[in-house]
């Protein structure tokens, strides 16, 4: 019986990415077909026509965690796009919602759930945002990458990772590096302060080299600070089968508390995390001291004289080289909610 999955998630790169790491692992079962609802112009439906997926735009209304006059009308916008995921749930008989995260993906959850359909949710960070917050009430299984409860219906899965990172890698072995190579590595979201409080560090650090990730083309002014300094690199958006060169190569990374610390962790690179409390529900925070007691990451506090702090950790690690590669488990999140899918 061919199973007809409705992706619903996004909002970020790192919501977006999971959802096709898992459509590719499942791609390779010719008995699955696929439907993805978000919003309209979204980064979602690019990556969609991409990859080739069916996509339907659905309305949706965000609930803000403050106050906002926009709070008392947006998610009436919810209950047209309930309307709007059950239409497409019974014209299209689909049997299966996988949701990632974000506010769109509530009414998906909720069309799925008066219908009766199984419904997935993934979970990155250690502690749920209010979408997932919302669906997992509805959740037929709660996939998550921490350990965040022991209730029967979470399954602890681990990270979904992308197979498209190791296709374009020539080589999985470790290399040896001269110098220490710092992969910087924050994304886009509230991460300028990483990148300024790097610059401030670079004058006494010729000795290292830095490869400086941004996750957008924005911010040209700091990247022209950057470049200026013959020992980095910059990049700006970078595909990730790119990305996992970069991940073989470097020895240590400085970089925010989000999901890319899995990655960090299955490439052998060791973690100086700083995790901006700017984001919801202070996830990066906690995902931070989960890799500092389980993995000896380092933490550092955004507003403690961070570019000292960051000068002296890149100082004692100078003679550090990267780990093994620890790529046995990699696949083991897709595995889990395969298995899980196909009961």
């Amino acid at each position: 019986m061919t199973k007809r999955i409705i992706f619903t998630g996004g909002g970020t790169g790192g919501h977006t990415t999971p959802i096709v790491s898992l459509y590719n692992y499942l791609n390779e079962d010719t008995d699955y077909t696929y439907m993805w609802l978000w919003e309209r112009d979204s980064i979602e439906e690019a990556t969609s026509e991409k990859y080739d997926i069916e996509f339907h735009d659905i309305s949706a209304g965000k609930i803000r965690r403050y106050f906002d006059w926009r709070n008392f009308y947006e998610p009436l916008k919810n209950l047209t796009g309930i309307f709007e995921s059950l239409y497409y749930i019974l014209r299209y008989k689909w049997n299966i919602v996988f949701s990632k995260w974000g506010f769109v993906s509530v009414p998906a959850c909720i069309a799925g759930f008066i219908l009766r359909k199984k419904i997935y949710i993934h979970e990155s960070d250690s502690v749920m945002g209010l979408a997932n917050k919302i669906t997992s009430k509805l959740a037929t299984k709660v996939f998550t990458s921490f350990p965040i409860s022991d209730k029967k219906k979470y399954i602890h899965s681990g990270h979904i990772l992308n197979p498209e990172m190791l296709d374009n890698v020539n080589s999985l072995s470790k290399q040896e590096n001269e110098k220490l190579n710092v992969l910087v590595i924050a994304g886009s979201q509230w991460s300028q302060k990483i990148f300024e409080n790097l610059v401030k560090i670079l004058p006494d650090c010729q000795d290292i080299e830095f490869h400086v990730v941004m996750g957008s083309n924005d911010n040209t002014e700091l990247q022209l600070s950057l470049r200026h300094f013959p020992n980095v690199k910059v990049y700006g958006f970078i595909p990730q089968s790119e990305l996992a060169k970069l991940y073989i190569k470097c020895d240590i990374a400085l970089t925010r508390g989000s999901s890319t610390l899995w990655e960090l962790f299955y490439f052998g690179i060791h973690s100086i995390i700083i995790p901006l409390k700017a984001t919801g529900w202070n996830h990066q925070y906690h995902n931070a001291m989960y890799f500092n007691e389980n993995y000896g990451s380092d933490v550092l506090d955004e507003d403690e004289n961070l570019h000292l702090e960051m000068f002296r950790k890149l100082q004692k690690y100078k003679g550090l080289r990267k780990a093994d590669l620890n790529l046995e488990g990699y696949l083991d999140g897709l595995k889990a909610i395969k298995e899980e899918i196909e009961k």
